[in-house]
């Protein structure tokens, strides 16, 4: 069932943004739980959609987040330096994404949780036409790399920047526009990459997969992030 490098990786994959989705839908589904039993901590409004969006307490919010976040980075760390040790490497792996799903369901609630289908349908629509470009168009791709790799440090500046000053408004979106390109952009270099590995035999083994599925998770939780914050007020 997995004889290829490109099934193991998509297998891989896909159990790691099920864990991702899982801790996402975990905490949401928790507060709305909370809110029929009437607990103090959370409350609800009506959105201009008409939508029902949860007001958690903040303070409890962020106990969450830097618990999970962490957690989280714990987590991809030990996965980096064990990357070749399985099966510890795929329990770092399901920890690392499920705790990153929890991080996420946190600032969904923060902004509103009904705008996650939205941004997870065009994350899913992004990565399904990035992914049949990169791997079936026959351009290469490896030409992006030193320029994604220059334009991944400024948004890093960037957004470390923005934890001391804040920005908003059209400034924001437009740092959040170039922050989908530089991902879309690294989509498209490292399912080329996988493309070009697929077929060589050395390379068809487990941890190999591991490094492509973390690499490609990566891109698209960021590009998932991006556009959130792009479509957010």
């Amino acid at each position: 069932m997995f004889g290829t490098l490109l099934s193991k990786t998509l297998f891989i994959l896909a159990i790691s943004l099920g864990f991702c989705i899982i801790g996402a839908w975990g905490v949401i589904r928790y507060f709305k739980c909370a809110l029929e039993k009437g607990a103090s901590y959370v409350k609800a409004i009506t959105n201009e959609a008409g939508q029902l969006d949860l007001i958690v307490k903040p303070d409890l919010l962020v106990k969450i987040f830097w618990f999970a976040l962490a957690v989280n980075i714990i987590a991809f760390i030990i996965l980096m330096i064990c990357h070749d040790i399985a099966p510890l490497n795929f329990f770092l792996m399901s920890l690392f994404t499920f705790t990153d799903g929890i991080t996420l369901g946190v600032l969904l609630l923060n902004i509103d949780e009904n705008i996650g289908i939205i941004v997870t349908s065009i994350t899913a629509l992004a990565v399904l036409l990035t992914s049949l470009t990169g791997m079936y168009s026959g351009i290469d791709f490896s030409f992006l790399g030193k320029f994604l790799f220059f334009a991944l440090i400024g948004l890093i500046v960037i957004s470390i920047f923005r934890l001391f000053v804040k920005i908003s408004g059209f400034h924001r979106k437009v740092i959040a526009f170039f922050g989908i390109l530089i991902f879309i952009g690294y989509l498209l270099y490292d399912f080329n990459n996988l493309a070009k590995a697929k077929n060589i035999a050395k390379l068809n083994n487990w941890n190999t997969a591991l490094s492509f599925s973390v690499n490609i998770y990566l891109d698209i939780i960021n590009l998932f992030m991006q556009i959130l914050d792009m479509l957010s007020d």
